[in-house]
């Protein structure tokens, strides 16, 4: 080869890394921003997701399997459904339940609704697992922390 060939050969190589280097570096700006808006996102939810998750952890203080008193299965039935249901639409609280929260949520109210065919342990070991991943949505567990399971007192 000549240096004319040389050279234009270097410069159609320099060429091609330079368009690659720019495809490269707009596609990570754009994954860079897509992040910063989730974050955004995330960021001016968790006051709102707290604040609600913090009223369902009160409402479902009596469905605990720690709770000394055995629990009523018909008046879960009636109160405890009522004021679940009402938590989730009222003020938009259903909006900030992750889909795994939602979804055991979801299952939670069927098991009250259907309380008479439900033992009570069955439904407070499954609003225990609601509060742990209420946790873990929060951050307060890790997935693997939610798997241990912490020895019951009573």
């Amino acid at each position: 080869m000549n240096l004319p060939d040389n050279v234009a050969l270097a410069i159609v190589d320099k060429l091609l890394i330079g368009i690659l280097v720019l495809i490269i570096g707009y596609w990570l700006n754009q994954r860079l921003e897509t992040f910063k808006g989730s974050l955004a996102f995330q960021t001016a939810l968790a006051p709102k997701r707290s604040a609600a998750y913090e009223t369902l952890w009160e409402k479902t203080e009596l469905l605990t399997p720690r709770e000394v008193a055995t629990l009523d299965v018909s008046a879960a039935k009636g109160s405890c459904f009522e004021d679940l249901r009402n938590w989730y639409y009222d003020k938009g609280n259903a909006m900030y339940l992750s889909l795994d929260s939602a979804d055991l949520f979801l299952r939670g109210l069927k098991l009250l609704e259907c309380a008479d065919q439900v033992s009570a342990e069955e439904i407070k070991a499954h609003f225990s697992s609601l509060r742990t991943q209420l946790k873990v949505d929060l951050g307060v567990y890790t997935r693997a922390d939610a798997k241990v399971q912490i020895p019951r007192t009573s």
